[in-house]
């Protein structure tokens, strides 16, 4: 997959190892560390996530629930523009 900014620039390559569907309160530790965002730990991940599917259900007129199904992709970085 070819990752780009906001506005569709290239920004570098990745290839998708894994993808699991799992029900938001069961993304684990370790995937919360794997993704790298924010202090990588399984609490900012679930906070900052939750508000960021709040905001998405909004628009589709949905709830986020705790079982609401969340797609998690494991990859690895092929090539990044330096």
């Amino acid at each position: 997959s070819v990752i780009t900014n906001w506005v569709g620039d290239p920004l570098c390559v990745i290839e998708t190892t894994g993808v699991q569907i799992v029900p938001f309160e069961q993304v684990d530790a370790e995937f919360a560390a794997e993704e790298g965002e924010g202090s990588r730990t399984l609490e900012e991940w679930r906070r900052v996530h939750w508000q960021i599917f709040t905001r998405e259900c909004a628009i589709i007129e949905r709830q986020p629930s705790p079982d609401m199904p969340v797609v998690c992709e494991r990859f690895r970085l092929l090539y990044r523009e330096e």
